[in-house]
């Protein structure tokens, strides 16, 4: 496992943390130099999204913290190169559930959030979209597109009259062609942004 450390002022620091992680190391500013091994958490901000994408910059794995989640910072956290978005008090198993999701090389948002965002990107597709989709079968491409707009495997299956498996079977099938991880890096690539 990776070192974890945080960035937060002193008074937000949580126990959890430390629960989640025990050898955890918390920091109030960023040292000049960060082992390489290291997730660092930040408290992130409207001021400090440029650590985010300086951090990321740097090779770091960086995942934001707040006090109030909301779909803009989260878009905006994400895109300055984070790879999770979460509430600084989550319970200890959320915390290390979602290290280990980023260790891994996967991005990491609670499920509203990220059915909220990708509602959000998905209001700013265009009608074609900027990625080539000639690899995917007619099928496949219909059930990119209602996950695109941020529709769940349920309301997929009911609306292409299939089932959940199939659509799931599909999303396989989509990842591999289109060489995304998961569904937020789907809906990034089929709006023009660059997926991490």
């Amino acid at each position: 496992m990776m070192q974890q450390i945080f960035i937060a002022p002193a008074y937000l620091t949580s126990p959890r943390w430390y629960q989640a992680f025990p050898e955890a190391v918390h920091l109030e500013q960023v040292p000049p130099q960060l082992p390489a091994d290291a997730l660092v958490w930040v408290f992130v901000n409207e001021e400090n999204n440029s650590l985010v994408a300086r951090l990321s910059a740097q090779g770091c794995k960086v995942i934001g913290l707040t006090a109030a989640e909301q779909v803009e910072q989260a878009r905006r956290v994400m895109e300055a190169g984070a790879s999770g978005y979460l509430h600084y008090l989550a319970v200890p198993e959320l915390l290390v559930q979602v290290a280990s999701v980023v260790e891994a090389g996967g991005l990491w948002l609670g499920a509203d959030l990220m059915r909220q965002l990708i509602r959000a990107t998905a209001r700013q597709l265009s009608a074609s979209p900027l990625v080539d989709l000639s690899s995917l079968t007619c099928r496949e491409r219909l059930v990119a597109e209602a996950v695109a707009a941020g529709k769940t495997n349920k309301e997929v299956a009911r609306e292409l009259e299939i089932t959940e498996r199939t659509v799931k079977a599909h999303m396989g099938a989509i990842f591999e062609k289109l060489q995304v991880r998961d569904r937020l890096q789907l809906v990034l690539l089929l709006s023009g942004k660059k997926p991490n």
